[in-house]
């Protein structure tokens, strides 16, 4: 919140609207005094009445909601400048570049959006700044229920190394020797595990024995940390025998704000995040589109651990690059391309017995 009594004063939008996005972001409507000056085409009138209501009000910040609307002049930009001796928020629709109280002002952000095979990117980049120095020069951000999240781009080298849980595999099991190996290398862990932050894929084959030991690994999560599913496709639902969280998004719905509010609801506060079929968020909206969904996810849960599955895809560059673990796993055999424990078992023979399956080193 900017103050404890905020002066709002728009010019494109009623009230009412403006009530309704104060709820929206989770901003208590309590502290803004709204007023709108629509169809006044009076500009010196409507500065006048701004600056009697802000006498009136003696708010402790200001924000102009549609600054465009007054004369593109110094006189009107100075007129502006004299009103007010607080903290002034102005927000215009057009580009501020060299407009005259943009010259005035101590600090001028830019936020546009852009669109790119059907999906939505919001950015805020500084252009001035007399109060220190930004951030960033350019800054990714979501507008969701609740407000703002800021999309911080995620690095593996920034990852926790603690375990999200404990797990007791059993559907999915590492015979002693792998799990011997493991202990050698890390000895903090006895189980192959999760750690808080990561991000782990993996590229599953597209037959139903693959699918299988997909839901199986998702099981041994489940039981042993809260599990979120999140799915695009059916294809997982047959497979799953155990008792999970889940929702199915279709990837359209991933292409805006909305969806990834959705992802948050869906996520709640599960401390796993299983994603599958996201090979379908890269071909219908590209790669950059899932970074950012999955960015988006470690910026607003930073402690989440999130296990991604692509269906009959490769792990290409651009994919390998967004993860800290990366398995690829197809036709009875699984292989760790990618890991951030450093695992000296690299390559593992599935087999399944008695409903479990057993990942046996291998040398090929």
């Amino acid at each position: 919140m900017l103050g404890k009594k905020i002066l709002y004063v728009g010019m494109y939008e009623h009230k009412e609207k403006v009530e309704a996005k104060l709820d929206y972001l989770g901003l208590r409507k309590d502290a803004f005094r709204i007023y709108d000056f629509l169809n006044i085409s009076e500009h010196e009138a409507v500065l006048e009445m701004i600056g009697e209501i802000y006498v009136k009000e003696a708010p402790d910040v200001v924000v102009l909601d549609g600054v465009n609307y007054f004369p593109d002049d110094r006189e009107a930009a100075s007129a502006i400048y004299r009103i007010f001796d607080v903290p002034a928020l102005a927000i215009g629709e057009e580009p501020a570049g060299e407009r005259p109280l943009a010259y005035m002002a101590d600090l001028l952000i830019e936020v546009r959006q852009e669109f790119l095979r059907g999906a939505r990117y919001r950015y805020a980049r500084f252009l001035k700044s007399r109060l220190g120095q930004p951030p960033a020069s350019e800054l990714r951000f979501a507008v969701v229920r609740g407000g703002p999240v800021l999309i911080e781009p995620w690095d593996e080298g920034k990852a926790s190394f603690r375990p999200a849980a404990s797990l007791a595999m059993r559907r999915v099991v590492f015979v002693e020797e792998a799990v011997k190996a493991l202990a050698a290398a890390r000895q903090e862990y006895a189980r192959p595990g999760l750690p808080e932050g990561s991000r782990v894929a993996d590229f599953v084959g597209q037959g139903p024995e693959d699918a299988a030991l997909a839901a199986a690994l998702l099981c041994d999560y489940a039981e042993s940390a809260k599990t979120a599913l999140v799915y695009t496709n059916k294809t997982i639902e047959r497979f799953v025998k155990c008792d999970v969280g889940r929702i199915l998004i279709s990837v359209d719905a991933l292409s805006d704000d909305k969806g990834l509010e959705t992802l948050m609801d869906a996520v709640g506060d599960a401390k796993v995040a299983f994603l599958y079929g996201m090979e379908q968020v890269v071909s219908r909206l590209g790669a950059r589109r899932l970074r950012l969904i999955l960015d988006f996810l470690n910026s607003w849960r930073p402690d989440l651990a999130i296990l991604a599955v692509f269906s009959g895809v490769e792990p290409s560059p651009r994919l390998f690059d967004m993860f800290n673990t990366v398995w690829r796993i197809e036709g009875g055999r699984a292989e760790v391309v990618k890991s951030m424990l450093g695992w000296p078992v690299r390559h593992f023979k599935v087999e399944r017995r008695e409903g479990a399956f057993y990942f046996v080193p291998s040398s090929i």
